[in-house]
């Protein structure tokens, strides 16, 4: 379980550099961010307007480009930096609505890359989209953004393919389903804890609903576990500031898996969790 609130005041000055960071990471590649873009329009908004509270929609922008400015902290360390510059403009990025784009499947590797390096140095984005080296062990990660149960053997499909045609000692495949939450949702809690569990509570109904889909397509092909994640925003009645983002993270393991994979894929889970 990895439990995460990311608090954004519209009123500090950690908004505008958030902003002005990622316009130094476009510039630095000479990368340009088109003024229409949804990126484009979200950092003129926030550049703008940062210092007026009481704008709401200024609210979602800020964490709009929180969540995309925490997502890109590790680019730097990336060869090919920016093909993934240009793919994130390639769409939109709202989180609020459930619209797919190619910018926000690009958007979800980059996140899943930021949070495991933040624990461990050796990964890299490359094929199937993330590779981890850990602890000698060589661990590939395809990540698939869903907008439709319905789809989800497709997506399980592929996710066993990409592994399949690697030399990885085994596959994890992150599944976000964040576009098949309700549109325009902003989650209301009375803390941190009871938002961070209902995210939680979420990502488990998925895995039960879905655990006979699992069994299907991963019992027999290397990949061992599936990392399912939900980000929203929400609202905390009783904390400030009172809208935040949040994201949670739950890992379903295959069944009666080989001794030493159980062993490491646990030590994987307690290092990035």
């Amino acid at each position: 379980m990895n439990q995460k609130l990311i608090k954004s005041k519209i009123n500090s000055s950690d908004v505008l550099e958030n902003a002005k960071h990622i316009e130094k990471i476009y510039s630095d590649e000479d990368v340009k961010i088109n003024s229409q873009s949804f990126l484009g329009l979200i950092l003129k908004d926030v550049k703008e307007n940062y210092s007026d509270e009481n704008s709401p929609l200024l609210i979602f922008n800020v964490l709009h480009v929180s969540r995309i400015a925490e997502a890109l902290e590790y680019l730097n360390s990336v060869p090919n930096k920016k093909k993934y510059l240009y793919d994130l403009l390639k769409g939109s990025l709202d989180f609020m609505k459930n619209t797919p784009s190619h910018a926000k499947s690009i958007l979800w590797e980059l996140e899943v890359f930021t949070k495991i390096k933040k624990n461990i140095s050796t990964v890299s984005l490359n094929e199937p989209d993330i590779v981890v080296d850990f602890e000698k062990v060589n661990i590939g990660i395809p990540c698939k953004k869903i907008s439709s149960e319905k789809g989800l053997q497709s997506v399980l499909s592929k996710a066993v393919s990409q592994i399949e045609k690697n030399a990885f000692e085994f596959g994890i495949v992150a599944i976000d389903i964040d576009n098949i939450l309700p549109e325009n949702m902003v989650m209301q809690a009375k803390s941190s804890k009871e938002a961070l569990d209902g995210l939680f509570n979420n990502n488990i109904e998925f895995i039960n609903r879905h655990e006979h889909h699992f069994l299907k397509y991963l019992n027999s092909s290397r990949i061992i576990a599936v990392l399912i994640s939900s980000s929203v925003i929400v609202a905390i009645k009783d904390e400030s500031p009172r809208f935040n983002n949040a994201f949670q993270w739950a890992v379903w393991t295959v069944p009666n898996l080989k001794v030493e994979h159980k062993e490491m894929i646990n030590k994987f889970k307690q290092v990035i969790l």
